[in-house]
């Protein structure tokens, strides 16, 4: 009997929220996730408004024997029209405050993963960390590790956070977050999270995420964010490079800027996103369209233009500097 059941795969919990939009790269993430547990048994929710009957039809391709993915509607009207949004912060980030409420009830730990993400190995060890009585398992925001502790936010939410930061506070990312949903359930729910926002007058910046941060900021449990929520530019800004990331890293996040958008300089690590796109029915319009986007957009003639600029300004203060070193040398040999 105890051979039977220690034969079992493991059941993993994932969620994440998409729009009609981005299904394709929701389509991309979770085939990494999927390519890389071969035993394990996952159910994936995904929290969408919009999807249409062929993006969901899509996504269904991805189901088999071990992968199941589980559609949960929500209803936008259910989401205050003060609540700030932008072309980043889309409404669809809000989804996630509802886990508490939308999830089935057997459903007791979830990992909630971000579409722009890489699963690039097993989550096995990650999705079942210990919690130690913590509501859930986080990464620091790479965003804010360089920061002075007594102003991490040069965006103003310094004063949102001004009580926070009397303690030993540590703001987290919630693009990748392990639920103790069981635990959450006891004390939180989707109504919590909306009272907060009106209490705080809806100034937030990271919308949802300066909720969750605002109101768990003690009630987390931190991992390594370079295993599990690896910021791919920071990362290479930092000289960590493909094959590192391949070798070392577990999640890769594409914060910010996205490897399929056209408009900015790109990176070496971004070859990891095509990896998985490859393997995708949307790689070749994947690829047409980064191209063409590339293609058009000035930016990288731009950036070049304005290199060469600079280029030639430092050039000039040089031969200032030359020329002024070599007038102090006659004054002293005389």
């Amino acid at each position: 009997m105890n051979n039977i059941s220690n034969s079992l795969p493991v059941r993993i919990n994932i969620a994440t929220a998409l729009n009609s939009k981005y299904m394709r790269y929701a389509y991309v993430m979770l085939t990494s996730l999927f390519t890389n547990q071969p035993d394990a048994d996952i159910h994936v929710y995904l929290l969408h408004s919009d999807l249409s009957p062929q993006d969901i039809a899509y996504l269904q391709e991805l189901a088999d024997e071990y992968h199941h993915i589980n559609f949960l509607p929500v209803k936008k009207e259910d989401f205050s029209a003060s609540l700030p949004t932008t072309a980043a912060w889309t409404l669809e980030t809000y989804y996630r405050l509802m886990l508490p409420d939308i999830l089935p009830h057997e459903v007791d730990r979830l990992l909630y993963l971000d579409v722009d993400m890489i699963i690039d190995k097993p989550i096995k060890t990650l999705y079942e960390t210990d919690f130690e009585d913590y509501y859930f398992c986080v990464c620091r925001d790479m965003g804010f590790i360089n920061a002075p502790t007594t102003i991490p936010f040069p965006d103003g939410r310094s004063e949102l956070f001004k009580e926070h930061l009397s303690h030993n506070f540590t703001y987290f990312n919630a693009g990748m977050m392990l639920w103790n949903i069981k635990k959450v359930r006891e004390k939180y729910n989707f109504q919590t999270y909306m009272e907060l926002a009106r209490a705080l007058n809806y100034k937030l910046v990271a919308p949802d995420q300066d909720l969750l941060n605002y109101l768990h900021w003690n009630q987390v449990k931190f991992l390594d964010e370079y295993q599990y929520d690896l910021f791919s530019k920071m990362a290479y800004n930092s000289g960590v490079h493909y094959e590192d990331v391949k070798r070392e890293t577990t999640i890769i996040h594409f914060a910010g800027m996205k490897p399929w958008e056209g408009q900015y300089i790109h990176y070496d690590i971004e070859q990891l996103w095509w990896d998985y796109a490859k393997l995708t029915p949307f790689y070749t319009e994947l690829m047409e369209e980064f191209m063409h986007a590339c293609i058009n957009d000035p930016t990288v003639p731009d950036t070049m233009w304005h290199l060469s600029e600079d280029k030639k300004t430092l050039r000039n203060e040089l031969d200032k500097t030359s020329a002024m070193c070599q007038k102090l040398l006659q004054l002293l040999q005389k």
